[in-house]
């Protein structure tokens, strides 16, 4: 009972136009007064939720990925996606999947993905006679494969909070993400030819192969991050600082597009991004101190042992709770309150750690394509100056398609989510 009663506080707040960090933090200052637990525990805790090395990753996976949109990497991107799919019925809509998969290896966040290739296809979509609407779905809908193939931003948080290894969850994301990926482009296909949307230039190798060349630097990158990682020759920290030097670079260098001036600039922007992100971080992580410092999740742990619940039938019931929350609360907030309440339980049922995070990450990109809260809805709105009500009644086909992937997350986790990661030895 106190436990719903604390998140029907918190979620008037945010009703209310209350900024989630504060929300937050005036809740816990909430539960320490009646708990009579000195204040002071608000501003160690607010300190300690960020005094993390993993955590340092963030703010330099957003920086890189802030530098790539910079250096007009996405547009390069966009050129060999339309070589291999645009020659598909609505193969504009196809692209801009690609292209959005291509980016998620350098960007870790849907909002640097949804920003830099929204920002360069969604007004040659319009032109080539695709409605706005389907437009802006399409794209608010791939942004979501940001997080999920590695580097993620979302996976470096939960990773240092939960204490799951950064490397397995990036690996699990390999498969996640071009399951995702695909699934959208089937999706898009079929909408596409039921409205009669265009095709593309038919393929042709040469321009493939010359697409591919001016493109190569942009496409190293994810495989420098990934490898390293995962080859074992830096962190996911030391990853972050590598992307950021070599996207920088090859900006500065090979693109000859990012100045010294636009390089100011994008720290600035990084810098505010990353400030927004790091405050709810810090305050998500004080909420879920005086959680556990309550022991609240007994008040959920108690009827899913008295249930008797199976693994499968635990995960679809957290991935329901998520996806509702999710529609309320930032993903980072989130993770730090609501999947902390369950956490404990998958050690009872037996649940794979790396599967339960993997869970966690799409039930987050689907909360991201669903108002009021949806961050990549309100980006592609403004892009693509659409109203809210009309990008969320094209996204739901999209929506629905990400619901399906996660179904089959949850069901075959052997092949889809641990495959890779127990293949490189995570």
């Amino acid at each position: 009972m106190t436990l719903l009663l604390v998140l029907a506080i918190l979620l008037g707040m945010i009703g209310f136009g209350m900024p989630i960090a504060f929300a937050l933090i005036s809740i816990a200052v909430g539960i320490f007064w009646f708990a009579d637990v000195d204040q002071l525990i608000v501003a160690q805790r607010l300190y300690r939720g960020v005094q993390s090395f993993p955590l340092l990753a963030v703010p330099l996976f957003i920086l890189a990925g802030q530098i790539m949109s910079r250096a007009g990497i996405s547009g390069h991107l966009i050129e060999f996606a339309k070589t291999l799919v645009g020659q598909m019925r609505g193969g504009l809509a196809a692209v801009n999947v690609v292209t959005s998969m291509f980016f998620a290896g350098m960007s870790g966040t849907s909002m640097s993905d949804t920003a830099a290739v929204g920002g360069m296809i969604i007004d040659p979509m319009v032109k080539r006679g695709y409605s706005r609407p389907f437009t802006a779905a399409v794209t608010a809908a791939s942004s979501t494969i940001g997080i999920i193939i590695p580097p993620s931003v979302p996976m470096v948080i939960m990773g240092a909070y939960l204490g799951i290894s950064t490397g397995a969850l990036f690996a699990a994301g390999l498969v996640s993400g071009v399951l995702l990926g695909l699934a959208l482009i089937l999706a898009s296909w079929i909408i596409s030819v039921r409205a009669g949307y265009p095709v593309e230039a038919p393929f042709s190798a040469r321009r493939t192969g010359s697409a591919f060349l001016k493109a190569l630097p942009a496409l190293t990158m994810p495989a420098i991050i990934l490898g390293g990682i995962l080859g074992g020759i830096f962190t996911p920290t030391e990853a972050s600082a590598v992307a950021v030097v070599y996207g920088t670079a090859v900006g500065m260098f090979y693109y000859q597009t990012l100045t010294l001036r636009a390089i100011y600039t994008t720290l600035c922007e990084a810098a505010v991004l990353s400030g927004s992100v790091m405050l709810v971080t810090a305050a998500a992580s004080v909420m879920g101190f005086a959680f556990t410092y309550e022991q609240l999740a007994d008040s959920i742990l108690r009827p899913l042992a008295e249930m008797e619940m199976s693994p499968t039938a635990f995960l679809f019931l957290l991935s329901v709770i998520l996806i509702v929350a999710g529609t309320f609360l930032d993903g980072i907030a989130m993770v730090y309150i609501i999947v902390p309440l369950f956490f404990p339980a998958i050690q009872v049922l037996g649940i794979d750690p790396v599967h339960f995070g993997m869970v966690v990450v799409i039930c987050w990109g689907i909360g991201q394509q669903t108002p009021p809260v949806g961050a990549a809805l309100f980006i592609t709105a403004a892009i693509a100056r659409v109203d809210m009500l009309s990008l969320t009644r094209a996204n739901l086909p999209f929506i629905l398609v990400m619901l399906l992937v996660l179904v089959a997350v949850i069901l075959f986790p052997e092949t889809i989510v641990l495959s890779v990661p127990r293949a490189l030895g995570l």
